[in-house]
C-alpha cells in the first residue's frame, strides 16, 4: 500500500540540486513515525461506516490543518508592502516574481482559474459525508488542531522573517501533495462501500481531494520553491543560513498530534457502536 513518504520523496528528488533540496531530503525521511500516525488515522476513518458526530469532529479539525490559501495570500501582501513602504531591495523584479509565484499557489483555491472556490468544495465534501453542515461549529475543534493552526499561521504569515513564511509554505505544499494522493483511493472505496451516497454524489463529494491530485499540489510546491529563490535573490538573503529541520519536524509533529486525537475519537466511537 502506498505511503506518504513514497509519494513525497520522489517529488523532492526531482528538484534541482540545492541547499533546500538537501535539507528536504535529510529531514523528511526522519518523520516516518509522524507519517505512520497520519496514515493510520486516514485508514481508520475509511475502514468502516462512521458515526455522524465523529465525522463532524474529524472534518472540522482536519480542515484546520489544510486550509492555507489565506495565509499564502497574506504572505504575498507582506512582500508587496515592502515596495509600498519603500524598503530597499536588490531587485524589485525578483521581488515581484516571488509574489507572482505565491499567487499561482492560490489560483485554484480562490477560483481565479476553475469555476468554484475550493472552500466550497471542502464544505460540500464534509457536509455530504457527515450528513449536514453542523461540522462547521467550533465545538468540534480539538485543541491539537487549534494549536496546529496557530503555529502554522504564525510561522507562515506573522514571523518577522518573511523567508520563514516562504519556507513553511514550501513544506506545507509538498506534504499536502502527499496527503491528497494518499487519501483519494481510500475515500473513494470508503464512500462506495460504506455510504448511501449516489455515484454522482460521491463524485461531487470527492472533488476537493481530486482537484488537488495529479499536478496541482506538485505544481504548488514548485511555485513555492520559486518564491523562495526569487525572494532570496531580491533581498540578498543566503538560503544556506536557513535550516529546515525545525519547520519540518514541528509541522509534522503538530499534524500527527491532530490526527492521533482524531484516531482516538474514531476508536472510541467504534467501541461504543459495538
Amino acid at each position: 500500500m502506498n505511503k506518504l513518504s513514497a509519494i513525497v520523496m520522489p517529488v523532492i528528488s526531482d528538484m534541482k540540486e540545492s541547499h533546500i533540496k538537501q535539507q528536504l531530503l535529510a529531514y523528511f525521511p526522519l518523520q516516518e513515525e509522524q507519517f505512520s500516525i497520519i496514515e493510520e488515522t486516514f485508514r481508520a476513518l475509511t475502514a468502516t461506516k462512521q458515526d455522524p458526530e465523529t465525522l463532524r469532529s474529524f472534518f472540522h479539525s482536519w480542515s484546520q490543518t489544510n486550509n492555507s490559501a489565506v495565509t499564502v495570500a497574506g504572505l504575498s501582501n507582506r512582500i508587496t508592502m515592502m515596495v509600498h513602504e519603500n524598503q530597499a531591495v536588490l531587485s524589485e523584479h525578483d521581488l515581484f516574481k516571488s509574489v507572482a509565484s505565491l499567487n499561482r499557489i492560490v489560483d485554484e483555491d480562490l477560483a481565479v482559474v476553475g469555476q468554484i472556490l475550493h472552500s466550497v468544495l471542502f464544505y460540500r465534501m464534509a457536509t455530504n459525508i457527515s450528513g449536514d453542515d453542523s461540522w462547521l461549529s467550533h465545538r468540534y475543534l480539538c485543541p491539537e488542531a487549534k494549536d496546529f493552526k496557530a503555529w502554522k499561521d504564525k510561522n507562515s504569515l506573522r514571523n518577522k522573517d518573511i523567508m520563514i513564511g516562504l519556507l513553511t509554505t514550501l513544506v506545507h505544499e509538498i506534504y499536502t501533495h502527499g496527503e491528497v494522493e494518499f487519501i483519494l483511493p481510500l475515500f473513494e472505496n470508503w464512500l462506495k462501500t460504506n455510504s448511501d451516497l449516489s455515484e454522482q454524489d460521491i463524485h461531487l463529494s470527492l472533488a476537493w481531494i481530486a482537484v488537488h491530485c495529479g499536478p496541482t499540489e506538485k505544481n504548488h510546491f514548485f511555485h513555492a520553491v520559486d518564491a523562495v529563490y526569487s525572494f532570496a535573490k531580491a533581498t540578498g538573503l543566503s538560503l544556506e543560513d536557513y535550516n529546515l529541520e525545525e519547520i519540518i519536524t514541528t509541522y509534522l509533529t503538530l499534524k500527527a498530534d491532530v490526527m492521533s486525537t482524531l484516531n482516538h475519537q474514531l476508536v472510541q466511537s467504534g467501541a461504543m457502536l459495538q
